[in-house]
């Protein structure tokens, strides 16, 4: 897991254990894109919450493996990814202001 610069790159193992918080509530942070990456199976998913709980971004494993990007999304009350937030296998990269 690397949450010191841009982007945050969290993996499905830093997930596994516990919930990983990138952004307290205090304060809107700007998310540019999420994207899922390296993931093994077209059944994959990612799933990054605003702390208060809400969805904000869900992203489903392509069935080519390629790279799922979100596309610009813009403002968000905290940034979590619960605990097994990306299934299995994979990596989030979180683009951010």
């Amino acid at each position: 897991m690397d949450i010191t610069s841009n982007p945050w790159v969290v993996t499905a193992a830093d997930v596994a254990a516990g919930p990983v918080t990138l952004w307290p509530v205090s304060g809107k942070c700007i998310i540019f894109q999420v994207e899922f990456e390296q993931y093994n199976n077209a059944t994959d998913s990612a799933t990054v919450k605003q702390a208060n709980g809400k969805d904000f971004v869900y992203l489903h494993a392509a069935a080519d493996l390629q790279t799922v990007r979100s596309g610009m999304v813009g403002h968000a009350d905290g940034i979590t990814i619960p605990q097994n937030g990306i299934t299995t296998t994979g990596t989030v990269r979180i683009y951010h202001k």
